[in-house]
């Protein structure tokens, strides 16, 4: 924290206090009362109090840079020793007139120079104090920046925290996803035998299904060529009653035949009664297959 400014004011009552006391105000024994500031801002400050109206009611130019009675003086005798000191040094002040005149005259001189002097070290004084100022702006901002470090340093902590943790889920995910490729691979495998076994069963059901059509037809084929054949025979037989009214003479030998052709009428019948029952049942057969392969599309 700075140091707080020596105001006029400070030294104006430092400078009535020490010339209470008998003795002229100096920078030194100013600066020596007051504890702070610097020697041009204190002869600054000096100067205006001796040109002020409470110096010149002090006469502050006869008193001594240091008032005090010698010690070996008995304390008995302290107002006689004081009355005879300042008797002498009345008669030292009017020897001194002449020097002080002199020295007022090269004071003069030397004031010009410690003016100069003074409004250079004054200049100083205000750039150091402008530094001064410029220097706790620095450190307060050095003191921000310090804790903005800080706080940076504890977020990225934090961020280095959650990044690990992020890091580890990503790993976790990551091997569930290669855990989920695996088993889509194998699904997507497994899925390719399931379309060859239904390609294939449906080549092996069109190929039987074209199997039981051609058995059907042959079979319808052939229960035609039987109800032709007994067509014929019906007809035959009809053919062979009329033969029987009209031939009367030959009725043993076409009882026979008729006999025979009944026979084999009656063979016949059960050979179409056969056929109808195998093609029955071939179309029974396509039916459960129809319906076992479209309960198998819905399935899947």
């Amino acid at each position: 924290m700075a140091t707080k400014r020596l105001t006029e004011e400070e030294v104006h009552t430092a400078c009535t206090e020490i010339s209470a006391q008998g003795e002229r105000p100096t920078a030194l024994n100013l600066l020596d009362k007051i504890g702070r500031g610097s020697l041009t801002t204190i002869s600054k400050y000096l100067t205006t109090w001796n040109s002020s109206d409470a110096a010149q009611a002090l006469n502050v130019d006869s008193l001594p840079v240091v008032a005090q009675l010698p010690e070996e003086l008995s304390k008995d005798s302290a107002d006689l020793i004081k009355k005879i000191w300042n008797m002498a040094k009345g008669i030292a002040d009017n020897e001194l007139d002449i020097q002080r005149e002199a020295l007022k005259q090269a004071e003069i001189t030397n004031q010009l120079k410690v003016e100069e002097a003074f409004k250079f070290s004054e200049a100083q004084a205000l750039k150091i104090e402008r530094l001064e100022d410029d220097f706790l702006s620095i450190k307060n901002l050095l003191d921000e920046k310090q804790q903005e470090y800080r706080q940076t340093v504890n977020d990225l902590n934090a961020a280095e925290k959650s990044n690990v943790g992020l890091s580890k889920d990503n790993e976790q995910l990551q091997h569930e996803i290669d855990n989920l490729q695996q088993q889509l691979s194998t699904l997507s495998q497994q899925n390719k035998i399931l379309i060859q076994e239904k390609n294939t069963e449906r080549k092996e059901f069109s190929d039987l299904t074209k199997q039981k059509d051609n058995d059907i037809k042959k079979i319808e084929i052939d229960l035609v060529k039987s109800n032709e054949k007994l067509t014929s025979s019906v007809n035959t037989n009809n053919k062979l009653i009329a033969d029987l009214n009209d031939k009367t003479a030959t009725i043993s030998s076409l009882t026979l035949e008729l006999e025979e052709t009944k026979n084999e009428s009656k063979t016949l019948n059960k050979n179409v009664l056969h056929s109808i029952k195998e093609v029955e049942h071939l179309r029974g057969q396509l039916e459960v297959f129809k319906l076992f392969e479209k309960n198998k599309e819905s399935r899947k």
